[in-house]
């Protein structure tokens, strides 16, 4: 079954529900146990309103330490001003890609502002992800389109000329694998170490006469090359760069309507390459994110019962079964 924002609502309906089931998924960390403080004190969640928002925090039973820790402590969660239930809840929504004054009124969150920073959390798990599992693609036998294009909005709304930044990219054939980088110039100094970073040497590169790629040969790869002034596809060759064509659509299509600026260009590709390789078709879109999320921040767990004395043992068996105190 598939989990649907039903699921979610009973879950966030009751907090203790909700950070048990973040607990579960590896989101919150899990301090019970022997205090690490005193030694003496058993860590438990227990209610405390003075403390955070959240309502619940871990806290040392021993009177003489006392020590309290954010149920956040180590979370991705950790450093937001919005309730627990709402970064949940706009998450569902991000991966959804549900628009802003939707999830405003939703969540009831009155500044554009807190919404756009909780998508720049989103995409920063993005790029760690970009990075954890970063590689290059092509190789012998591999066909890449690679292509150039501007991105923006046309100067005053008129005209061809357009007010935005540069993106270079390219796209694997066979297995669909891409990247993207946002360039300060077209010119061959640029474009072929990017070229080089992300593709196998002896690949099939596909492109369009422009004159930046006239080195590839001597580069290491196959090149093959479409006159686009001419026509759509080399009929000598049968070169084309369709695929590359469309993906520059697709990604026009998957940046935000408005607010789009020169600086986030990076994340808004970023996300755009993260939502094509893990969630597109992925069973959960949702619980997929939240896996990289895990990937990213790896909470504390509770630590075994081998690592305590044997007197603390008992302390620890009970505060196992019941990790809440009122």
């Amino acid at each position: 079954m598939p989990f649907v924002y039903d699921d979610l609502y009973e879950i966030c309906r009751e907090k203790r529900f909700l950070i048990d089931w973040l607990q579960e998924l590896g989101l919150l960390g899990n301090f019970s146990g022997i205090c690490d403080s005193c030694n003496v004190g058993t860590v438990k969640l227990v209610e405390d309103k003075s403390y955070s928002k959240d309502g619940i925090v871990w806290r040392c039973s021993s009177r003489l330490c006392n020590k309290k820790t954010s149920v956040r402590e180590g979370s991705w969660f950790l450093g937001s001003h919005l309730l627990l239930e709402q970064a949940v809840k706009l998450t569902y929504y991000w991966v959804y890609e549900l628009p802003g004054d939707f999830i405003s009124r939703e969540l009831k969150i009155g500044s554009d502002h807190t919404i756009v920073d909780w998508k720049n959390f989103a995409r920063e798990v993005c790029l760690c992800i970009l990075k954890q599992d970063s590689e290059r693609i092509g190789g012998p036998g591999k066909h890449v389109e690679i292509d150039e294009s501007k991105f923006g909005k046309r100067k005053y709304h008129r005209g061809k000329r357009v007010d935005g930044v540069w993106v270079f990219g390219g796209i694997e054939r066979e297995s669909k694998k891409c990247f993207f980088e946002v360039v300060e110039d077209r010119s061959a100094n640029t474009l072929i170490p990017i070229i080089k970073k992300f593709v196998e040497p002896g690949t099939i590169i596909l492109s369009d006469c422009w004159k930046a790629y006239s080195s590839l040969k001597s580069e290491g790869y196959q090149h093959l090359t479409v006159n686009h002034s001419i026509e759509f596809k080399n009929k000598e060759t049968g070169a084309c760069t369709n695929l590359i064509e469309s993906t520059w659509n697709a990604v026009k299509k998957s940046l935000p309507k408005t607010g789009t600026q020169k600086q986030h260009y990076d994340s808004y590709l970023i996300e755009y390459c993260i939502r094509k390789k893990y969630l597109k078709e992925a069973n959960d879109k949702f619980l997929t994110f939240l896996e990289l999320i895990k990937r990213v921040y790896k909470c504390q767990k509770r630590r075994p019962l081998a690592n305590l004395t044997q007197n603390n043992q008992v302390d620890q068996l009970n505060a196992s079964t019941d990790l809440f105190e009122d």
